[in-house]
């Protein structure tokens, strides 16, 4: 099965507009691709939805609840610094690292500008959705 993590932006815009985020997060929830995730990006995903969105908390806990059910969670033990200017893009790769993810699917600059780290590919996600096709 194809490991991949969806970043916080891609998993946010899923949520809130759909187009190819949501067409790749519902691939990983009928498990059609392996999605990768850590509580750094379940606390992210939360956050901004709380925060930025204005979710309802119960509504924000059950979509917490259903990335951990659909997902693959790990806790990250390596600590990198790859993009200075943004540790939570940091704590974005440590989540790929500790899954052995392949992919990285991520809609920000600072980690589709470095296309790969460590054998992972980093694209956006119509890009991800191209190659998988």
């Amino acid at each position: 099965m194809l490991k991949v993590v969806i970043d916080t932006n891609v998993i946010v815009s899923a949520l809130n507009f759909g187009g190819k985020p949501r067409e790749i997060l519902d691939l990983a929830r009928s498990k059609q691709i392996t999605n990768i995730t850590s509580q750094f990006i379940i606390n992210e995903v939360s956050g901004v939805l709380t925060i930025k969105f204005l979710w309802e908390p119960h509504t924000v806990q059950a979509v917490a609840e259903s990335i951990k059910a659909f997902s693959e969670c790990v806790e990250p033990l390596q600590r990198i610094a790859v993009v200075p200017s943004c540790e939570a893009d940091n704590r974005i790769i440590e989540c790929a690292l500790e899954g052995r993810a392949r992919f990285l699917i991520s809609g920000d600059r600072h980690l589709t500008g470095l296309g790969e780290y460590q054998g992972i590919k980093i694209y956006d996600p119509a890009t991800f959705l191209q190659i998988i096709s």
